[in-house]
């Protein structure tokens, strides 16, 4: 029984880090690029309490970042958009501010039975360097739903 215990603690940790396995953010998700002292938050969540969102997984992660740090986390983002973008004609949203990627919500290829993925990104610039918060996403919310609950700030 404490075998089957175990095992089971194993595959929920190991299962979420799939979502968003095979994405170059996912080294930013699993704390190999951003020091931990800088992260501010990190969540995932998934089942039940995302259904109203009609969302299967939410994964972020929100840190601050010098200027060295975000320009390597905005080219990981983009690198992941340019390899990974759907074909769907209202696939991203992009806002670009002062020469750095701002904002932006990008679904990703490789959906499944009526089932999508997105990749978020923002980066807010202040006194102390930059603010950075990613998500990953997948449900069965399309982009423009999407948009409408998280209306961006």
């Amino acid at each position: 029984m404490k075998h089957l215990l175990i095992a089971l603690m194993l595959i929920g940790i190991t299962l979420p880090l799939q979502a968003q396995n095979g994405l170059h953010i996912n080294d930013i998700f699993e704390g190999n690029i951003v020091p931990k002292q800088e992260i501010q938050q990190k969540s995932l969540m998934k089942g039940n309490i995302l259904v109203p969102y009609k969302l299967k997984v939410l994964h972020t992660v929100k840190f601050m970042a010098d200027s060295l740090l975000q320009e390597k986390a905005e080219a990981l983002f983009t690198k992941d958009m340019k390899e990974c973008l759907s074909d769907d004609n209202d696939n991203l949203e992009l806002e670009n501010r002062d020469g750095y990627l701002y904002y932006a919500i990008v679904q990703l290829t490789n959906t499944r039975k009526g089932m999508h993925r997105y990749i978020c990104y923002q980066c807010r610039k202040n006194a102390d360097g930059y603010s950075l918060a990613l998500a990953y996403m997948e449900g069965w919310a399309t982009l423009t739903e999407l948009r409408r609950m998280f209306k961006k700030k």
